[in-house]
């Protein structure tokens, strides 16, 4: 990947590689079909075998579903960082709520353009998130 640092546009040499991570069959199946469509590499998995498919899949960014527990997700987030310490995690949710520090939290269902513009947010992002629980309680 390079960066213009005159025009701040990002040149890729290989496609971004996109884990989804979630329960929600229908939510992973229409998201991959349209991440794939627009040239993204996209693989799926279950959250409690999410760090280890990031690391597998040398994942760039981790689509997690967090509608479960928060700090589960936090945990799992953390894991991944751990073992892909170059993976960017997106926490979806059905709601947007206070949740982990550290991490990008999006609607689940959002539009698609603000998905691939997150995506591409933190693909670029170059400092590895540090994560925290929440700290009003929202588990």
């Amino acid at each position: 990947m390079a960066i213009d640092g005159k025009t701040g546009t990002v040149t890729r040499f290989q496609p971004l590689r996109i884990l989804l991570a979630g329960r929600d069959r229908r939510y992973i199946r229409v998201t991959s079909f349209l991440l794939e469509q627009l040239g993204y590499v996209v693989r799926a998995a279950k959250p409690d075998d999410a760090a280890d498919a990031a690391k597998r899949h040398r994942a760039d960014v981790v689509l997690l579903e967090g509608d479960r527990m928060r700090t589960d997700a936090a945990r799992c987030a953390a894991a991944i960082v751990a073992l892909n310490p170059n993976a960017r995690v997106i926490l979806m949710v059905d709601a947007t709520s206070n949740g982990p520090t550290g991490l990008t939290i999006l609607r689940k269902w959002a539009e698609l353009d603000e998905l691939v513009d997150e995506i591409e947010r933190a693909a670029v992002r170059s400092d590895p998130p540090a994560i925290h629980p929440a700290q009003d309680g929202a588990a």
